[in-house]
């Protein structure tokens, strides 16, 4: 059997990914103010685009520390669902044209729990 599932509708539905935007949101924010403050100092190109450099380098390592363990669970999550409904193959809404399961209801409900 195969199901598929849409990624961004549970991403959209689940709490957790919702707090873990605000939060990123938040701390971008906090970042980017300091380090703009830093920029409007500095006068050397070169150290001005290692700040950037840097602010996008925190900003991908908070997201990535926020959002691995969210997108761990929605997999498993994902994997649990299949097994219990004996789908064996799950891919992305994206990648299916025509028939298939759709198991994202399924795992909205099971994330929410």
């Amino acid at each position: 059997k195969v199901g598929f599932v849409d990624e961004m509708a549970v991403l959209q539905q689940f709490p957790k990914f919702k707090q873990a935007q605000q939060q990123i949101e938040a701390i971008g924010k906090k970042k980017s103010d300091t380090a703009k403050a830093a920029f409007d100092k500095e006068t050397d190109e070169k150290k001005k685009a290692n700040i950037v450099q840097t602010l996008q380098l925190e900003m991908r390592e908070e997201e990535s520390k926020l959002m691995n363990p969210i997108l761990k669970e929605i997999n498993e999550t994902i994997a649990k669902v299949a097994k219990t409904k004996g789908i064996t193959i799950v891919l992305n809404k994206g990648l299916v044209y025509y028939g298939g399961i759709d198991i994202t209801n399924d795992v909205v409900t099971a994330l929410k729990r």
